[in-house]
């Protein structure tokens, strides 16, 4: 067996706040051989005919989107004015985010349906399609491919990547066949007519392949076993290859060798997600998709409760307060909630969890009649919610120290009486209440480069308290400046209030 059987495939996982480049582990689904279609001649038009021309507003995918303008409060245009070059580096060079009012903002841009640029808005549709499968959002990223028609192999070999990771290959398989234009490889031809139940052609297919050496050797040795995996018993494993794309990841599961996706990319962590996968891989890979905002904090709740912890220590002892906290608010028993919140939330915390727990359990927490510490407890975990309960006022008979005084202003937007208490909430207080534009994005608004401004305005704001405070306040004018008051004030209340990454 070759050294690299062992190989861990860790080189191409992303940092938590590495650039959203080129997708190094898609799968070599196709060969790039489209059929080239005889066109008929048109036919002759006789000269006295008049003849108008029109153009007709045809949609192209380039323009695809989920979700209108009206929804996201973006307008149409926004790409118009830039070029399409420099909308796809700052979209592919996107950090990921980690304030959940930031990665709203960002979703909203990925998914807008909106006017393309001028030239090249195809590579733009690419680019946001890839920032959702390096996030693992792949519910978005297949639905976005669906509506654009993932007819070109670059849109297909995504599209049929996701299907492997959701495990629905068997309709990508014959959404493949239904389409001559689309001439697979060899390793995708092969797994897709074994999908289809067709086994003896597809082991004649990779004696073919051998043969005409399309095939790498690991690569034929991994198909063999899944053709015939009797015929390896007692053999060493098969070989793991780096990076694992989706098609050998499906392949290795398949001959009982599955790849922990702790190691992999985070569209991986989708595949953990399954009922028929261990409560513990389950945890794990909810929890890392939930910190980047692609799961439903009630779906990785649901995961939470799902059963009773049989361990300790790690994520068992936040499965485990965070049972007993939803069982206490669910019986309204504000008394034994108020006592067990701060370990939950220290717990999640530490975890880097606080903003993920903070959505979650805030507005529940918010529906029941707290005292004292608890209640001051339960207003600040709202502040950094990202929901409605992040911008209302603080309750009454709350004691608020002069930091959380400055929260409280900043989250009903009344600045103009606020005492900042350290450089940050100047700043910040400052960017707010300013009516004027920096040049800069000024500049950019004029010339219907508003999508560029808000990616530029995105990146600065990522690193938070760890950033420049000039580049922070300067992005939270712009998003004040084009309608975005109240995520303009929730990204400042999670700059100041969620602990930065360590």
């Amino acid at each position: 067996m070759q050294s690299n059987a062992q190989t861990t495939p860790t080189a191409s996982v992303p940092s938590p706040t590495a650039p959203l480049s080129a997708i190094p582990w898609l799968s070599e689904t196709l060969e790039y051989r489209p059929i080239r279609r005889r066109e008929a001649p048109p036919a002759p038009v006789p000269e006295s005919d008049n003849i108008t021309v029109s153009a007709i507003d045809a949609p192209t995918p380039a323009a695809t989107g989920l979700l209108s303008p009206a929804v996201t409060g973006l307008p149409a245009d926004l790409w118009a004015g830039s070029e399409g070059a420099v909308l796809t580096r700052l979209v592919r060079a996107m950090p990921l985010l980690p304030q959940p009012a930031l990665q709203q903002v960002f979703d909203g841009l990925l998914l807008l349906e909106a006017t393309p640029p001028a030239a090249d808005g195809s590579d733009l549709l690419l680019a946001r399609i890839d920032a959702l499968l390096l996030r693992g959002a792949l519910d978005p990223a297949q639905a976005l491919l669906e509506r654009a028609g993932p007819d070109t192999p670059a849109l297909f070999r995504r599209w049929f990547d996701i299907s492997l990771l959701n495990g629905t290959e068997d309709r990508a398989c014959a959404t493949l066949a239904k389409k001559p234009e689309l001439s697979p490889n060899y390793e995708t031809r092969i797994f897709c007519l074994a999908r289809m139940g067709r086994w003896l052609t597809a082991a004649l297919t990779l004696e073919t392949a051998t043969a005409l050496d399309r095939i790498t050797p690991d690569s034929r040795d991994r198909l063999a076993r899944f053709l015939d995996p009797e015929l390896f018993e007692g053999d060493g494993p098969a070989p793991r290859p780096s990076p694992v794309t989706p098609l050998d990841f499906r392949i290795l599961e398949a001959v009982g060798e599955p790849v922990p996706t702790s190691g992999l990319p985070l569209a991986f962590a989708q595949s953990d997600l399954r009922h028929v996968i261990g409560w513990k891989a389950q945890l794990d890979a909810a929890e890392r998709l939930a910190r980047v905002g692609s799961l439903p904090v009630n779906t990785l709740l649901g995961i939470y409760t799902a059963r009773r912890p049989a361990a300790s220590g790690g994520v068992w002892d936040r499965v485990t307060l965070l049972q007993e906290l939803d069982i206490e608010i669910a019986a309204g028993d504000a008394t034994a909630a108020a006592m067990t919140l701060p370990f939950a939330w220290n717990a999640m915390r530490e975890a880097d969890l606080e903003a993920v727990f903070a959505q979650m359990m805030a507005p529940r927490l918010s529906r029941l009649s707290f005292q004292g510490e608890a209640a001051r407890m339960v207003y600040e975990l709202g502040l950094i919610s990202n929901s409605a309960a992040a911008l209302a006022p603080p309750p009454s008979g709350v004691e608020l120290s002069p930091d959380l005084a400055f929260a409280a202003a900043l989250a009903t937007g009344d600045l103009k009486r606020a005492t900042p208490v350290d450089d940050w909430q100047s700043t910040i207080r400052a960017a707010l209440l300013s009516p004027d534009l920096p040049p800069t994005y000024a500049r950019m608004i004029e010339d219907g480069r508003t999508g560029e401004a808000l990616l530029t305005a995105l990146a600065r704001l990522v690193n938070g308290r760890e950033g420049d405070p000039m580049d922070i306040a300067e992005a939270l004018q712009l998003l004040r400046a084009l309608g975005q008051e109240a995520t303009a004030r929730q990204a400042a209340l999670q700059i100041l209030r969620i602990e930065p990454r360590q």
